[in-house]
């Protein structure tokens, strides 16, 4: 009796400290299943922030791959106005180099011309240079005129001839005739200075030029520079000689190169 009293007590024993085990077990395993729950929580927060972030980098990438587009398909649309603007430039430069060649080429031409038509005056004191793009005829006064007159004799008519066989062959040449003057005073009542005197010289070339030779007047003009631009020392005979002088100046029609820059 008392064996089976025993062995029911600690059966029951066994079965209380079973289940105080199993009640144990099941406290842990929910709390371990409590853990898991915040912890997927806590991924499934981190993870949807990471997923929006990672949407809102691709949304901005892709506005930056859709402003990258347009600014090449710009910059493609200024590269091409760029190249024909360049291309363009280069034609007009070409145009530009065969114009002034054809320009200075035919300076040339007119140079050694001039010098050719008037070698027989080689000894006079004859000059015919290039400068700043322009040719000059430099005349001297004792093969024009006499000192302080403005009157050309039928001689000096004769020696412009050559000359203006050469402006006649070129009738797109403009040509500016100069006088110059000494710095000594006039002595002539006709002339009230130097002024007048080597303005009134370079209007007998240009008449002599258009009434005897037939030189288109609209390509002709008249100055006096007086004794402003001397080229030797008017304190000498020989330098105010120098000084005494008529300058035809050939310019070359740049119109054409005018309207190509205007262009």
């Amino acid at each position: 009796m008392k064996s089976r009293l025993f062995s029911g007590i600690f059966f029951a024993i066994m079965i209380a400290m079973s289940s105080c085990k199993a009640k144990k077990e099941l406290l842990a395993a929910q709390d371990h299943i409590q853990k898991l729950q915040t912890d997927s929580a806590t991924c499934n927060t981190n993870l949807t922030n990471t997923i929006n972030a990672s949407n809102a980098k691709i949304a901005d990438l892709n506005n930056q791959i859709s402003s990258l587009s347009s600014q090449n398909a710009s910059l493609s649309k200024d590269a091409t106005a760029y190249r024909n603007l360049i291309n363009d430039l280069k034609a007009r430069q070409a145009m530009l180099n065969a114009a002034l060649a054809e320009q200075g080429t035919s300076l040339k031409e007119i140079r050694e011309k001039i010098i050719t038509g008037l070698s027989a005056l080689a000894d006079s004191g004859i000059d015919v240079s290039f400068r700043n793009g322009f040719l000059y005829v430099s005349l001297p006064e004792a093969l024009l005129f006499a000192q302080g007159s403005a009157t050309l004799g039928k001689k000096f008519k004769d020696a412009l001839s050559p000359l203006a066989s050469v402006l006649n062959n070129y009738p797109r040449v403009q040509i500016y005739v100069v006088g110059n003057t000494d710095s000594l005073k006039i002595h002539n009542a006709r002339f009230t200075d130097n002024w007048s005197l080597s303005t009134e010289r370079a209007n007998s070339i240009v008449r002599v030029l258009r009434d005897s030779y037939d030189v288109d007047p609209t390509r002709l003009l008249a100055g006096g520079r007086s004794k402003y631009n001397p080229v030797a020392d008017n304190g000498t005979k020989e330098g105010r000689a120098m000084n005494r002088r008529i300058q035809i100046v050939l310019n070359p029609d740049l119109s054409k190169l005018w309207d190509m820059m205007g262009q």
